[in-house]
C-alpha cells in the first residue's frame, strides 16, 4: 500500500473493497511528531487470515510512517482475550501490543470510555488511531477531530459504514493495511 489515501469507486458508484479511504495523504505538520495511541477493537477487527500476529505492530507503524507520523506509537488491543488462542496472544504481546481483557457485557462502554478519557493522558497535539467497525463511536470521534487539538485516524473492515469512515480525515481498510494490499 502506498502512502497515498484514495477513494476508488466502481461504475455503480460503490466503493471498491480494496479501497484505502481518506482525505489526508500525509500527516498535518502539527501531528507528525506527536504521540499516536492505537486503540484496537480486536473483537470487530480480528487478526486477518494470512496475517502473522507478530507482524501487526510493525505493519501499523509502517502505515503510519508512510504518512509521516513519526512520533511515539503505543498499541492497545481490547476484547475478550479468552477467545484468542494463547499463541496469538503471545505473538501480539511480544510485538508490543498491549492486550486488555474486557468482558463482552462491558465492551462497548469500555472502548467508549477509553477513547473519551484518552486526552487526559495525552497532551495535544496527539493522534488516536481507532481500529473498529463500531459506528456508535462516530459522533465522539468527529468531535475529537473537529476539536483541532487531536487527530483521528481509522482502520476499518471493508464493510464498515460510510458514516464511521467520515469520522476521520485518514482511514485505511484494516486488512489492506496489514497485508500491504492495494
Amino acid at each position: 500500500m502506498s502512502g497515498t489515501c484514495k477513494c476508488i469507486h466502481s461504475d455503480s458508484g460503490e466503493k471498491s473493497p480494496e479501497t484505502v479511504i481518506g482525505v489526508n495523504t500525509v500527516a498535518e505538520a502539527q501531528y507528525e511528531d506527536a504521540q499516536t495511541w492505537v486503540c484496537w477493537d480486536i473483537e470487530d477487527c480480528p487478526v486477518p487470515r494470512g496475517c502473522k500476529p507478530e507482524k501487526i505492530a510493525e505493519q501499523i507503524r509502517s502505515a503510519l510512517a508512510k504518512l509521516n507520523y513519526v512520533g511515539p506509537i503505543s498499541i492497545s488491543a481490547y476484547g475478550n482475550m479468552n477467545r484468542i488462542p494463547s499463541s496469538m496472544k503471545k505473538a501480539l504481546s511480544s510485538s508490543g501490543v498491549v492486550l486488555n481483557h474486557v468482558p463482552p457485557s462491558e465492551f462497548r462502554q469500555y472502548i467508549f470510555d477509553e477513547i473519551l478519557f484518552w486526552p487526559c493522558q495525552s497532551p495535544a497535539p496527539a493522534n488516536v488511531m481507532v481500529i473498529t467497525r463500531d459506528e456508535s463511536l462516530s459522533s465522539m470521534l468527529r468531535k475529537k477531530q473537529l476539536d483541532g487539538r487531536y487527530n483521528v485516524l481509522l482502520a476499518l473492515p471493508r464493510n464498515a459504514s460510510e458514516y464511521l469512515a467520515a469520522s476521520a480525515k485518514t482511514t485505511w481498510v484494516w486488512r489492506s493495511l496489514l497485508l500491504d494490499e492495494p
